[in-house]
């Protein structure tokens, strides 16, 4: 019988779900050696300090490996040349990364903390992320042709995708059973071998371009860089006794702990006078840059004020003091929903150090709790960065009100050197320094907190500003934008990554621009254009911005809210809803009550499934499995409930409630619009023959669907979602390859209008209704069959008729191209 957990930890696990941070004690309960061990006969070899076995590459150690100072501490190389380079430089570069890694993780005390969910729910545990940074080389160097064979096929399927939560409630239940954590060890020691021998000894020359195999290489760097800075935001979640800061991790600020960062910094507005700017990363830059960075466009910014500095600690401190939080006039509709939902009274990184409403606070940062320092930026979502923004607009009354900070004024408020494209390479800092001199302003260039100079934030006063006056424009924080993140004219996806950028072209998304203080390579790059939902915690703040330029807004694919009653839809996602309640549970007399009309076209969601069913039988396809991707309110999943034993219905968040009230209650009321403002209230019943238990409905991002997150299907329909998504091959290659959803022998069913709409999917991405580089006319068909790479095979097309009304007097008519396709 095992013994119990200590007292501390047991307490820790009714809070599981309860941000550690909103409790002092709660973060420091018990000795930091209890954690370290699950019980007091087991010793942990993952307990803190780790093994020598625990080092997988190089150990952090002066002299051995690279970026590591004479004091034992490690920091960031720069970013590699990849055109003037070589191997030896490269695998320097990859040995920074690779231990970097591995110095952040070693912080956490034991096993346990591997394990443990996000307080949150939205992430997976860090067990996934030690081990999804080393498959994804694995992956990448098998999609770029570098690699034959995987390591370990189980592990680079479950590993390889991670979570992009659709809301702040879209609450994962992290139930996977994770491979023991000492054999994800020595898959990373595998994989750093193989990675090492692919860089010294593999067929690949400089330079290295975009279109090369080799640019798997120092993809894979970057995608690790990337999660050195978010994995180190979810052990900044973890309560602080179970993790403690690594000798061989960069020092904190001086400020943190000598008490200078108590002063007040008094902030003012800069007036800028705008221009032109043109976005967009040459593609003969000699630095790796993710696909959203290339492409171009010009914008004139018109005149606009930013702040000097980022707000404060200390500012904010402000905001909370007035009761921001709880006056509902200064957020979003969807930023008060977050609020409510997650009852938030403080930003995620305070920690109150006193009773209620005596507003003091410590801040906790990556791996201990310090004084709170009034003069470093704010951590803030950007909700909370609005509601700032909408707050001190009614205190200083400016004659524009503030907001945050556009694409386009981030460029204007730059650097003069980085603004000077005769200096090459040297325009981009993170090129030219390792992170002990990124601080230093020896150079005159080399004045940020950025690339790892530091292990925390810093003063917002504490380096010298840009040639434009204005300070922290790079590092120490993110920067919140107006922006929703979007593509750049002449975007081209990277074959490497089809699903990087594109799924978060939905209008749910926000850049960030600038990077933080342990952002690193190209995430630190002058060129980088990172993206969260505005929901997310990041080491993240903002800055004041007021005038009259606008962000770049794309079209919203769903919400970033919790709530989806009737009361709090918007009035179009309303409409929608009740659109397709009727054109999935109407009977023919309330959708067509005229004998004329074309009645063959109703009833498309029950046709579609029948379909399903006939050709699953007609091919002994197993009924067991099938997923309805585009399931709308559920009408065809209910219908396949009939003859299979397991459906999962997929789609966005508001249809998906609708679905779900249908799963429980069996029936659901909705309006059906007559004209103008005139509706009928109906209800919509399900069959009851249909067993409602055998359907499970989920939300998630269509275009970045894998198995090992839904498992594997005998049947998938895909309903009208090609034309609904920013990438249709990406959501096409989630069918095929090693961990496609469509099992080997099983159907997929594709029925799809071919609407395409450059509001959705630039037209390179359609699958038909354009022309290929010989002016050749490209098929839906055609199209279909490249995105299977042979993996499909046709078995049957045929024209399916549709109807939808819209009100008494107004159809949608159309016919859709079914076409039924059997995996080899």
């Amino acid at each position: 019988m095992c013994d119990p957990p200590p007292y501390a930890m047991q307490q820790d696990m009714q809070g599981l779900h309860r941000n550690p941070n909103r409790d002092l004690f709660m973060n420091l309960q018990g000795a930091k050696p209890l954690a370290s061990s699950t019980s007091s006969s087991s010793p942990d070899d993952y307990s803190y300090p780790k093994p020598d076995s625990w080092w997988t590459g190089k150990p952090p150690v002066h002299g051995v490996c690279p970026g590591v100072d004479a004091n034992g501490k490690i920091t960031s190389l720069p970013l590699p040349d990849c055109e003037k380079g070589s191997r030896q430089s490269l695998l320097d570069y990859f040995d920074n990364t690779w231990t970097l890694t591995e110095v952040l993780f070693s912080g956490l005390m034991g096993r346990d903390v591997f394990l443990r969910s996000p307080w949150h729910q939205l992430r997976h545990p860090l067990i996934f992320y030690y081990g999804h940074v080393a498959c994804l080389y694995i992956n990448k160097f098998r999609v770029a042709g570098l690699l034959k064979e995987g390591v370990n096929e189980y592990m680079e399927q479950i590993m390889e995708t991670g979570v992009d939560e659709m809301s702040w409630d879209d609450l994962s239940k992290n139930e996977m059973e994770w491979p023991d954590l000492r054999e994800v060890t020595e898959y990373r020691r595998t994989v750093y071998n193989i990675v090492k021998d692919v860089i010294l000894n593999g067929d690949w020359s400089f330079p290295i371009k975009i279109d090369d195999p080799a640019w798997a290489i120092v993809m894979g760097f970057e995608h690790e860089r990337i999660h050195l800075e978010t994995s180190s935001v979810l052990i900044r979640e973890l309560p602080a006794y179970l993790v403690t800061r690594p000798a061989q991790f960069p020092d904190y600020h001086p400020s943190a702990t000598d008490g200078s960062s108590s002063k007040l910094v008094t902030n003012e507005m800069v007036h800028f006078s705008g221009g032109e700017v043109e976005l967009g990363k040459p593609r003969d830059f000699p630095s790796f840059g993710w696909d959203n960075e290339y492409g171009t466009r010009k914008l004139q910014v018109n005149p606009f004020s930013v702040s000097k500095f980022l707000i404060t600690n200390g500012e904010f401190l402000e905001f909370v003091r007035a009761g921001g939080y709880a006056n509902r006039n200064y957020w979003t509709e969807a930023g008060w929903q977050w609020r409510v939902f997650r009852n938030v009274h403080f930003p995620t990184f305070w920690v109150p150090n006193g009773p209620v409403g005596l507003h003091q606070y410590k801040l906790r940062v990556i791996f201990d709790i310090v004084d709170l320092p009034l003069s470093w930026p704010v951590d803030v979502n950007a909700h909370e960065a609005r509601a700032y923004c909408a707050w001190k607009t009614a205190q200083d009354k400016p004659e524009s009100p503030y907001r945050l900070i556009t694409e386009g004024e981030h460029n204007i408020i730059r650097d003069a050197a980085i603004k000077d494209t005769s200096r090459g390479t040297a325009r981009d800092f993170v090129m030219m320094y390792a992170g002990n001199e990124m601080s230093s302003n020896t150079k005159g260039d080399n004045k940020y907190n950025s690339n790892l100079a530091w292990g925390s934030q810093s003063p917002v006063d504490a380096l010298a500003p840009s040639s434009s006056g204005i300070y922290d424009v790079f590092g120490n924080v993110w920067h919140w934008c107006e922006d929703d993140f979007n593509p750049l004219d002449d975007f081209k996806i990277s074959p490497l990554y089809v699903d990087f950028s594109t799924p978060c072209y939905d209008g749910l998304h926000t850049i960030i621009l600038g990077g933080s203080f342990i952002s690193t390579g190209d995430e630190a790059s002058i060129w980088s254009r990172f993206h969260f939902r505005p929901h997310f915690n990041q080491h993240a703040g903002f800055r004041l911005a007021c005038g009259p330029n606008e962000g770049k807004m794309l079209p919203k694919l769903g919400t970033n809210g919790a709530s989806v009653s009737s009361s709090s839809l918007t009035a179009e996602i309303e409409k929608q809803v009740n659109e397709h309640m009727l054109f999935h549970y109407g009977a023919k007399q309330d959708v067509l009550p005229w004998e004329q009309g074309p009645s063959s076209a109703l009833s498309f969601p029950l046709r579609i499934a029948r379909l399903v069913q006939d050709w699953a039988a007609k091919l002994s396809v197993a009924n067991k499995r099938v997923l309805d991707l585009g399931c709308s309110v559920g009408g065809a999943s209910f219908e396949l409930a009939k003859k299979f034993s397991d459906v999962v219905g997929v789609d966005v968040e508001h249809f998906v409630q609708a679905a779900e009230e249908m799963k429980r209650d069996g029936q659901r009321k909705f309006s059906r619009k007559e004209e103008g403002k005139l509706a009928t209230e109906l209800i919509a019943s399900t069959d009851s023959f249909v067993d409602r238990t055998r359907v499970t409905f989920r939300t998630a991002d269509l275009e970045n669907l894998c198995s090992a997150d839904l498992g594997r299907f005998n049947v998938v329909l895909l309903e009208h979602i090609l034309e609904r998504v920013s990438s249709p091959s990406a959501c096409l290659s989630n069918m095929v390859g090693d961990e496609g959803l469509v099992e080997r022998g099983g159907l997929l069913v594709v029925a799809t209008s071919s609407d395409w709409s450059e509001d959705v999917a630039l037209p390179q991405e359609w699958l038909g209704g354009t022309v290929d580089a010989e002016g050749n006319e490209i098929s839906l068909t055609t199209a279909l069959e490249a995105c299977f790479k042979g993996e499909m095979e046709l078995q049957h097309r045929e024209d399916m008729p549709m109807l939808i009304r819209e009100s008494a007097r107004s159809y949608k008519w159309r016919v859709i191209n079914v076409s039924v396709w059997r995996r080899k």
